[in-house]
């Protein structure tokens, strides 16, 4: 017999659509996955994501898809999978299953309990996340961090499943060709240029530190893959610290063209000020990559284990992060064995 699955979440990724298309390739599922919006302008995929599964678009009237809350109202569901907890629709099919008693569970990245909220809107916002907490079979999140978080907002521990996002690793072939001789070394960031949440422009400095503090440290080269709205301000940062030589801002890349950045990389630099659950660090590790990441970083946190396939560093600290690239360089053949040790990590 077939399991009916619904899935509601934000919109389409690379990383979730994998999953969906897995879930829809197994017999036992029958899966119809329900997004807010088809286009994110923060993330402009022209890639096809809706491949492969059966995938619709909310139609909202008065900021509800009463469509979708008609269909778990009618039970023509067996579970439904929420994957987010902030938009009118989500917060009224939730509230109704809870109400019903309707079979429902809860898919999230690392809440961020330090963010900044309306007393009302936190006191509410609280007591009704605890609320749904109960009456949820299960509240998945993606990482201990999540997991740790999701038991300070009083989530029943025994409902807490640990569900990362996950990567299609036959898209990414293994590092082979690393050489101790390799003439440039070559780093790379991928995600949102967006300097207050993904600290580019820290990893910026911080190369620009290494590279003064030791004129023989070798030839190097630091990609940025993404777009946002600090792009031209840290090309800028680039162009005062002399680092153009070195330094590159390609702007928007497809999944297609990320993956051979990726192949062509040798260290992964992911500098991020705050990050729920990056998945460009899972890429990264798929593609054989050590990470160099920060520790608010809840990938990071939870898949990088120090000096074994990756370093971590303090969030926002210039100095320390400068440390880490330059011993990248000058223990290349160490590195070497990280990627490795991160490519084994993936699988």
């Amino acid at each position: 017999m077939h399991s009916r699955l619904l899935w509601i979440c934000s919109t389409l990724t690379p990383y979730n659509s994998f999953l969906f298309r897995a879930l829809h390739s197994e017999s036992q599922f029958d899966l119809n996955v329900v997004i807010s919006k088809k286009y994110d302008p923060r993330h402009p995929w022209d890639t096809d994501l809706g491949s492969g599964f059966i995938v619709r678009s909310m139609r909202k009237f008065l900021w509800i898809d009463w469509k979708l809350v008609g269909e778990v109202i009618k039970r023509n569901t067996d579970m439904v999978v929420i994957a987010g907890w902030n938009t009118p629709t989500v917060i009224l099919v939730s509230g109704l299953s809870a109400i019903l008693g309707l079979p429902f569970a809860l898919w999230t990245d690392t809440p961020d309990l330090n963010a900044d909220r309306k007393l009302l809107k936190s006191i509410l916002r609280t007591r009704w996340l605890w609320w749904i907490f109960q009456h949820a079979r299960v509240v998945m999140g993606t990482g201990d961090p999540a997991i740790k978080a999701l038991q300070t907002m009083g989530c029943p521990t025994h409902k807490i499943v640990k569900f990362p996002f996950f990567v299609d690793l036959g898209h990414y072939d293994k590092q082979s060709g690393y050489r101790n001789d390799v003439k440039i070394k070559r780093f790379v960031s991928v995600g949102r240029v967006e300097n207050a949440v993904k600290a580019h422009d820290i990893a910026i400095q911080a190369f620009a530190r290494m590279q003064n503090n030791n004129d023989f440290i070798g030839e190097w080269e630091y990609i940025v893959v993404g777009s946002g709205p600090d792009v031209d301000n840290l090309r800028e940062l680039v162009t005062a610290l002399g680092l153009s030589d070195h330094v590159i801002v390609t702007g928007w890349m497809e999944p297609n063209e990320v993956r051979t950045i990726l192949g062509q990389a040798h260290v992964f630099v992911h500098p991020s000020l705050r990050d729920a659950y990056p998945a460009a660090v899972l890429e990264a590790m798929a593609v054989g990559l050590p990470v160099i990441g920060s520790n608010a970083s809840g990938s990071v946190i939870d898949r990088v284990i120090h000096q074994e396939n990756g370093m971590i560093h303090t969030a926002g600290d210039v100095s320390e992060l400068a440390d880490h690239l330059e011993w990248s360089m000058i223990n290349f053949e160490k590195i070497i064995d990280m990627g490795r040790a991160a490519r084994v990590t993936a699988e």
